[in-house]
């Protein structure tokens, strides 16, 4: 008698192939999904970076060049905790500086920064806090004013935890109208 021999796999060999292929899928998703998470926070992170160097920069350049810190439409000057400044720039025009809360709840952060009702920052993000601190040492020496405010991304639904981006922006301006 001739024995035939039989071709194919033995049940052992297929459910050991299944098993590695499901440990190997399973590292790959796994990698796949920390790459996917590891770009959207890089991108978070740069755009809130972004808005906040221009919205800084901005009012930076603007507050050192100005020709005087006048009343803002709060009528405050030069106090700590502002929510607007207001300036009249080398142009000898009025530009006053504002953390706008249209929602009007204060608690949940402010929607965005402006200069006269024009934005400094976009819709991708929402200043979580800050303020404009102002100092004074007398009529004639440069007034100091700190500019401190808090920038995370604009989510519409809420990000995963690992996804988030905010960051802390702080600038100290010396005035030069003296």
């Amino acid at each position: 008698m001739e024995v035939k021999k039989q071709k194919g796999f033995t049940i052992i060999e297929i459910i050991v192939v299944v098993g590695i292929l499901g440990i190997v899928a399973a590292i790959g998703t796994n990698i796949f999904f920390t790459v996917i998470r590891s770009s959207t926070k890089s991108k978070n992170i740069n755009t809130v970076k972004q808005n906040g160097d221009h919205a800084l920069s901005t009012m930076e350049r603007m507050i050192r060049n100005s020709y005087a810190i006048i009343t803002n439409s709060d009528a405050q000057i030069c106090e700590n905790g502002m929510t607007k400044i207001k300036i009249i720039n080398s142009n000898k025009e009025e530009t006053e500086f504002e953390l706008v809360d249209s929602d009007g709840d204060p608690s949940n952060g402010y929607n965005y920064l402006a200069s006269n009702s024009a934005r400094l920052t976009s819709d991708e993000v929402r200043v979580a806090s800050g303020s404009f601190d102002c100092l004074s040492s007398g009529d004639f020496n440069p007034k100091t004013v700190t500019i401190n405010f808090t920038l995370t991304q604009n989510f519409s639904p809420t990000p995963r935890v690992e996804e988030e981006a905010t960051i802390d922006f702080r600038a100290v301006i010396e005035t030069r109208n003296y």
